[in-house]
């Protein structure tokens, strides 16, 4: 009697994800050129924004975005490298909204606070919704990465996150030495400089996070929380990263009116040097997510369960 060896059906390919609606980012992209227009031609009311990035990024980031949604079916590879391009010039373009929000805080409850209760109101508007653009832009990266993602290339995304993490572990260094070095050195100029208890502590929390984004360790807590903290601290870091960056390149060509005194050169560049780790950090961290995000994410046919993901 023949016996019939049939190999077996190969498991069928799980459904690639459906593309990103652009809707929302180009609303978004819209919104932050009308008002950015706007808070241009109707300028600042207020000295303290006269440091803060140019205005014009935001354009910048508006364009890049239209960009990533005009490639997004015929060059999908171009289209994500905009959208994340354009979240990061978006970011750049609401350095200083955090600041913004302080001052309004203290401006809508008429709690006493002097000139900070000053804001400029069309600038205000113009940042805040260079942030929201942000968050559309990166969103939209990211369900493109998930579109064209390669299952096969998992051992190279593993590989990826450990630079990631060393990466980012070194980069935690800077800013806190810097600190604790001006601490050691006494009082600077007209200011008593502390010990420098929540730098350190920021920066612990940003190198335990990445141990968590990266390893083993943050299969044993929650995803949603791993990623939410992945998120926010990379957003943080970015932006406050920007306003220092954008900020400094904008005074030094000249770009903004104002202009913080830093003394000699030597100084300028070391406190541009220090902050530039706060932008990197940030992109290591929004990467680490993103690939975090990934590993333990599974598609399965409908009716399973996804079970953990193994790294």
């Amino acid at each position: 009697m023949d016996t019939f060896i049939s190999n077996p059906e190969p498991a069928p390919t799980p459904p690639r994800p459906s593309a990103p609606s652009p809707v929302p980012l180009l609303v978004a992209a819209v919104l932050v050129a009308v008002v950015t227009a706007v808070a241009l031609l109707v300028g600042s009311s207020a000295e303290y924004s006269a440091i803060f990035p140019p205005a014009w990024l935001g354009f910048v980031g508006s364009v890049l975005a239209v960009v990533a949604i005009v490639c997004n079916h015929s060059a999908e590879r171009v289209a994500e490298a905009s959208a994340w391009v354009a979240s990061l010039m978006l970011l750049g373009a609401s350095g200083g909204v955090v600041l913004d929000a302080l001052r309004a805080f203290f401006a809508v409850t008429g709690i006493p606070a002097g000139a900070f209760s000053v804001v400029d109101l069309p600038g205000f508007a113009a940042r805040l919704m260079s942030l929201v653009a942000a968050f559309a832009a990166l969103r939209f990266a990211r369900a493109l990465r998930r579109s064209t993602l390669d299952p096969a290339r998992s051992g190279e995304r593993r590989g990826a996150r450990r630079i990631l993490l060393l990466s980012g572990l070194v980069l935690c260094v800077p800013y806190p030495l810097l600190k604790i070095v001006w601490w050691m050195s006494g009082d600077q100029s007209e200011f008593e400089v502390g010990f420098p208890a929540m730098e350190l502590a920021a920066f612990s929390i940003a190198a335990l996070g990445l141990l968590m984004l990266c390893t083993s360790a943050g299969a044993r807590l929650p995803r949603r929380l791993v990623s939410l903290g992945g998120w926010c601290g990379s957003f943080v870091l970015l932006s406050m990263g920007a306003l220092m960056l954008f900020g400094l390149l904008s005074q030094r060509l000249g770009l903004v009116a104002a202009d913080v005194d830093l003394g000699d050169g030597g100084r300028a560049v070391m406190v541009f040097a220090v902050y530039s780790t706060w932008f990197a950090l940030g992109a290591i961290v929004a990467a680490a997510t993103v690939l975090y995000e990934e590993a333990t994410t599974r598609d399965v046919p409908a009716g399973r369960s996804a079970a953990p993901a193994r790294r």
